[in-house]
Order: C-alpha cells, then sequence, then structure tokens
C-alpha cells in the first residue's frame, strides 16, 4: 500500500494551485459575509491596482478556510488509516519531516503524522487527558482509539476485535521491526 511518488516539480505546481485555490475561496467567502471589495496596489510600490477585499475580513476567511482544510485533512487520515495504511505512509504523503513544524512532535515522519492527526502532546488537553485519534477498522469494525506508536500496536490501537487480523498483522509487523532493531542494536555494542 505504498504512496505513490510525486516530483519536486509537481509538487511545487500542486501547492501553487492550492495556494491560489486558498485565495480564491477566502475572497469569496470575505464577499459572501458581506465584506467590502477595495482597491490596493499589486504590489508595494506598483502603480497597477488589482482588486481585493478589506484586509481583516480576508484574514478572518482565510483563517476560517485554513481551519476548514485542516478538517478535511484529518478526514483524509482517518479513511487513510480505515483503509489500512500506517502513520509513515500517511506521513509521507503528507510531506512531513520530524519536528519540522513546532505542533509535530516526534522523532520520526510516523510520529509527526500523528502529531499532525492527534494535536501537539504540549496542551493541557493532551498532558492532562492524553492524546488520540479515532477509526473503524476495516477488518474488524471496531471502533479504534489509537493512542500513537509508543507501546506497540496491541497497547496504541485499543478497540480492535480479540481475533482481528488487521491488528495480528500489525503486531507481527512491529515485533519483526522491534527484533531487527534489536539485533542491530546488539550487533552495534
Amino acid at each position: 500500500m505504498g504512496t505513490q511518488e510525486v516530483s519536486r516539480e509537481a509538487r511545487e505546481k500542486a501547492v501553487s494551485a492550492a495556494r491560489r485555490a486558498a485565495r480564491r475561496a477566502a475572497i469569496d467567502l470575505a464577499r459572501d459575509e458581506g465584506a467590502p471589495v477595495i482597491s490596493r496596489p499589486a504590489f508595494r510600490g506598483a502603480h497597477t491596482t488589482i482588486q481585493d477585499v478589506e484586509p481583516l475580513a480576508g484574514l478572518r476567511a482565510a483563517r476560517e478556510v485554513e481551519l476548514g482544510a485542516h478538517f478535511s485533512t484529518r478526514n483524509y487520515i482517518r479513511d487513510a488509516r480505515e483503509a489500512g495504511y500506517t502513520w509513515h505512509e500517511i506521513g509521507t504523503a503528507l510531506d512531513l519531516t520530524p519536528r519540522g513544524e513546532a505542533d509535530l512532535a516526534g522523532d520520526t515522519i510516523a510520529e509527526a503524522a500523528y502529531s499532525y492527526a492527534a494535536g501537539s502532546p504540549d496542551t493541557e488537553t493532551a498532558r492532562r487527558y492524553g492524546r488520540s485519534f479515532s477509526w473503524t477498522c476495516g477488518s474488524c469494525e471496531g471502533l479504534i482509539s489509537d493512542h500513537g506508536l509508543y507501546n506497540g500496536p496491541a497497547d496504541d490501537e485499543r478497540g480492535h476485535a480479540a481475533d482481528c487480523a488487521r491488528l495480528a498483522a500489525t503486531v507481527a509487523a512491529w515485533d519483526t521491526e522491534s527484533a531487527e532493531f534489536d539485533a542491530e542494536w546488539e550487533a552495534g555494542q
């Protein structure tokens, strides 16, 4: 279940298109909410002007677009977990870098993806109650309360049925990876 590799050029083109779409959505949303249309210089010092919305109205609308996009992203993350993708595959698809953003805790791409989905561990709520991200297992149909990548899938993915094939496969992969890590560590001693 690998993610499709995207060239740097294709990625830059997609990001540029997303920026234009977000700006257009913010302007449309602000105008729909009654924001006045203004004329302003195309850039500082320009003699040509462009039509835009009042800056604070545009700012509020852009924030609403940002929150809506994050909500949509979390839904796609849920869909990916339900389809069997790992946190590492999700982090790769999101082009995340461990500790690349302030709220993305973790030393791996997988941990950064989990932080993106479940929120920063440095909030009062996370410290008090812990973090989790829920999704429905496509194998056993259990509602999973995913607590991250710390204690192994048997402990971190709460809610699987006792005979869940997906959980069994995930635990086997975790055990294999842990054994390989332990062997490499001991070989280096």
